[in-house]
C-alpha cells in the first residue's frame, strides 16, 4: 500500500521532532523534497493537513521560525 501524503507529512515531522514534539518547517520541507512529496509553498501545504497537525511560529526569533507538531491523537507508536 502506498503512504499518502498525510502519511508521509506525519512520518517527516516525527523524525524532525525535538524532545517537546515540534519540528522545525524547514526541517520537515527538506525531507519531504527527499521523499519526492512536491508541495510549492510549505506553508499552504501545511494547511491542508490541519486535522493532524498543530503549527506556531517563534517571533522572537528572527527571521521568526515555525514549527509542526503532530497533534496528541496523532502521535503513531
Amino acid at each position: 500500500m502506498e503512504a499518502t501524503e498525510s502519511d508521509v507529512l506525519a512520518e517527516v515531522i516525527a523524525e524532525c521532532a525535538k524532545e517537546d514534539g515540534w519540528a522545525n518547517l524547514a526541517e520537515v520541507g527538506v525531507l519531504l523534497r527527499k521523499k519526492n512529496i512536491t508541495y510549492g509553498k510549505l506553508s499552504r501545504f501545511i494547511l491542508r493537513f490541519q486535522n493532524i497537525i498543530e503549527t506556531k511560529v517563534d517571533e522572537i526569533r528572527q527571521p521568526p521560525v515555525a514549527y509542526a507538531r503532530l497533534k496528541a491523537n496523532e502521535v503513531k507508536t
